[in-house]
C-alpha cells in the first residue's frame, strides 16, 4: 500500500529541519557539526555503518555546484561584471554554502535513508 506524497514530503522536511524523521521531536545534532548517534526521544539510530554520511555530502556539494554554475552564468549574462571579483564571489559562496548547509544536507540524507528503511531503532 502506497503512502500519500505528503507523508514523504513531511519526512524530508523533518530531515531539513534537523529533526528525527521517525518521531519528529528528537534533534539530530548536539553541536555545530556533531551528529547524535541515536534520537534522544525514540532511540532510532541515524547511521548504521561508517560512510553512510557520504550521501549527505553528495547532496551538499551537488547543490552548491548547481547553484554556483547557474548563478555564475545568470549574473554574467545579466550584468557582465569584472571576472576576478565575480569568480572570487562564487568561490567564497561555495565555501560558505557547504559549511552552512552541511547539517541540513546530512539531515536530509537521514530522512531519505529513513524512507528507504535504512533508519530504524535497534532491536534488543
Amino acid at each position: 500500500m502506497s503512502r500519500p506524497w505528503r507523508y514523504y514530503l513531511h519526512k524530508l522536511w523533518l530531515g531539513l529541519a534537523l529533526r528525527c524523521p521517525n518521531c519528529g521531536q528528537g534533534r539530530m545534532f548536539s553541536g555545530l557539526f556533531s551528529m547524535e548517534k541515536t534520537c534522544p526521544h525514540c532511540d532510532v539510530r541515524y547511521e548504521r555503518l561508517s560512510g553512510e554520511s557520504i550521501g549527505g555530502m553528495f547532496i551538499n556539494l551537488g547543490l552548491a555546484e548547481v547553484i554556483s554554475v547557474f548563478g555564475f552564468f545568470a549574473i554574467q549574462l545579466a550584468f557582465n561584471p569584472p571576472m576576478l571579483p565575480h569568480i572570487l564571489f562564487w568561490v567564497a559562496f561555495n565555501i560558505l554554502f557547504v559549511l552552512l548547509f552541511y547539517r541540513h544536507a546530512r539531515g536530509l540524507w537521514v530522512a531519505i535513508n529513513y524512507l528507504s528503511s535504512g533508519v530504524y531503532a535497534d532491536r534488543n
